[in-house]
C-alpha cells in the first residue's frame, strides 16, 4: 500500500491557493532572496556584481551614483552614511520590491501572458523586468547621468551588466513560476 500523505509541493501549492495574498508575499520573498544571492557571486561566472540592496539602499538616503561604486570606504561609510544602514534600509526596500512584483505577477501577469506552464510564465515575466530594469530604472535612477547609455552597454562592463540584470531577473522569475501553480490555468 502506497502513502497517501500530500507531497511537500502539493502541500505548498495547497497552502498558497488558501492563503493567495501570503502565499505571494513568501514567493516575492523566496524568489528576491535567491535572485539576490546570485546577484553576488556572479563575478564568479564573470559578470559584475549586482548588490540590489546596497544599490536601493543609496537611491532611498539620495546618495549619488559614484560615491557608493565601492560600496564603502575604510570606516564603512559611503558618503557619510553608514553601511550598514545603508544596506538595510535597501534591503527592506528590496523585498518590498519583491512582493509587490510576485503579487502583481500573481493577480494580472500570470493570467495575461499566454505561455504554456507557470515557469515559462514565470520567465517571460522576468524578461518583461529586465526591459523595465535595464532599459529605465537602472540607467536613469541607479546610475542616472553617468553615461551608461539605454539597456547599459555603454558602461564600462558592456554586455555584461545587462546580462547579469537578465540573469537576475530570470531566476526570481523561474522562482515565482515554480513557487505559484494556481488550479485551472496553465
Amino acid at each position: 500500500m502506497g502513502n497517501l500523505a500530500p507531497s511537500a509541493s502539493q502541500r505548498w501549492h495547497k497552502w498558497v491557493e488558501d492563503h493567495p495574498v501570503g502565499g505571494l508575499a513568501v514567493i516575492g520573498v523566496i524568489a528576491t532572496q535567491l535572485g539576490t544571492y546570485f546577484g553576488y557571486v556572479f563575478p564568479a561566472v564573470g559578470l559584475p556584481t549586482l548588490p540590489w540592496p546596497m544599490y536601493n539602499g543609496a537611491l532611498a538616503l539620495g546618495i549619488n551614483g559614484p560615491s557608493w561604486g565601492s560600496y564603502f570606504n575604510a570606516d564603512f561609510t559611503i558618503a557619510g552614511t553608514n553601511a550598514g544602514w545603508l544596506f538595510f534600509s535597501g534591503q527592506a526596500l528590496h523585498f518590498v520590491n519583491g512582493i509587490v512584483f510576485a503579487m502583481l505577477f500573481g493577480i494580472f501577469a500570470h493570467k495575461q501572458i499566454p505561455a504554456k506552464g507557470h515557469v515559462a510564465k514565470g520567465l517571460i515575466y522576468g524578461i518583461i523586468m529586465t526591459i523595465i530594469s535595464a532599459g529605465l530604472l537602472v540607467p536613469y535612477a541607479y546610475v542616472a547621468e553617468q553615461g551608461y547609455g539605454l539597456f547599459l552597454f555603454d558602461g564600462p562592463d558592456g554586455w555584461k551588466l545587462p546580462a547579469g540584470i537578465l540573469i537576475w531577473h530570470l531566476i526570481y522569475g523561474a522562482m515565482i513560476g515554480l513557487l505559484y501553480q494556481p488550479k485551472n490555468s496553465d
